[in-house]
């Protein structure tokens, strides 16, 4: 029932949020911008997002590598299918995939998986925080966007110290949890300390104060690389707006994306963009345009690449049984 009412809260979000960043628009002028549009900017923004995938990739090796080293092939399909089912399915439940692909090609736990990934979900939250706040030295963001920019800064930051504390605290949290498990817990309690125990050993990257720093770095070059994917689709448009612009919005989409929203985050991407990019002034027809285009860049080709990933991984249908592999 809890998860009905999120997915109905998550829909209901995303089509205000998308009835909010249409109103007014007139679509024969977004046609006839289409028609003036230079495609092989767009192929090039398709192609080099490819390149922030690569490196999510990478990084994701360095937090693996505290628990089990895993090749770069078998990292970047199971990212490439996890982001797929973040597109296709609700409450985010492509990471659960992505930590079941990578169980199913090198017998990692889906619990110590899942604890490398909400670091990568918390440097990137903690991240484009970041990119925002040092965009206030230069500009100021539209005022809606400051609870949402301050907010996810102390969310993030937050949860890092807390991630960062558990690591340094895991001998002492899995004795206790060892003990759990063994005093009468029943065969539940014991597999729940079980699933808490390999998450914790997910966290062993942050006890190594020189991965965490490198994981930050390569975090950073992430970004980039996505707001330069911004870019090159800008490039094919006849109005542009500056990078600086392109950063506040990669921060301001990105931390929005936080919200419960239909899969694929489905207006939450295109309501902070559209804000941005109007605050910068560019003309409304522009910027609803460009971010609607730029949303199916960043999610048509990664799905697509994805399906064809899972097929021949063999799997069929969303992710029910993942739950039930995490045994081991």
């Amino acid at each position: 029932m809890k998860q009905r009412i999120l997915f109905g809260a998550g829909i209901g979000i995303s089509l205000g949020l998308l009835a909010w960043t249409l109103q007014g628009l007139h679509w024969g002028e977004v046609a006839g911008m289409a028609r003036g549009l230079r495609g092989g900017w767009l192929l090039a923004g398709a192609l080099f997002y490819f390149v922030a995938v690569a490196l999510r990739a990478w990084r994701w090796g360095d937090l693996l590598a505290g628990v089990q080293p895993v090749r770069f092939p078998d990292r970047f399909v199971a990212l490439t299918i996890g982001y797929m089912g973040n597109n296709l399915y609700p409450a985010r439940a492509g990471e659960l995939l992505r930590a079941y692909v990578l169980r199913r090609r090198t017998g990692l736990s889906v619990s110590a998986a899942l604890a490398t990934i909400v670091i990568e979900r918390v440097f990137d939250g903690l991240m484009v925080a970041l990119l925002a706040l040092g965009a206030l030295l230069f500009v100021p963001l539209p005022p809606a966007l400051y609870p949402l920019v301050l907010g996810g800064a102390l969310a993030f930051g937050g949860a890092l110290l807390l991630l960062m504390a558990a690591a340094a605290g895991a001998p002492w949290l899995r004795q206790g949890l060892d003990r759990l498990g063994g005093q009468g817990a029943g065969p539940v309690g014991a597999r729940w300390a079980g699933i808490a125990g390999r998450f914790l050993e997910g966290l062993m990257a942050l006890r190594r104060p020189s991965r965490a720093v490198r994981v930050g770095a390569v975090t950073a070059l992430i970004w980039l690389a996505e707001a330069a994917t911004y870019a090159l689709v800008m490039q094919a448009f006849p109005v542009r707006s500056s990078f600086l612009a392109l950063l506040v919005m990669v921060a301001a989409a990105n931390l929005a994306t936080a919200l419960p929203a239909a899969p694929g985050y489905l207006g939450t991407f295109e309501a902070p963009g559209v804000m941005v990019l109007r605050a910068f002034g560019l003309p409304s027809a522009v910027a609803i345009a460009y971010t609607l285009l730029l949303h199916l860049i960043l999610w048509l080709p990664i799905t697509l690449l994805g399906l064809l990933l899972s097929l021949r991984e063999g799997l069929r249908g969303p992710v029910p049984a993942v739950g039930a592999e995490e045994g081991a």
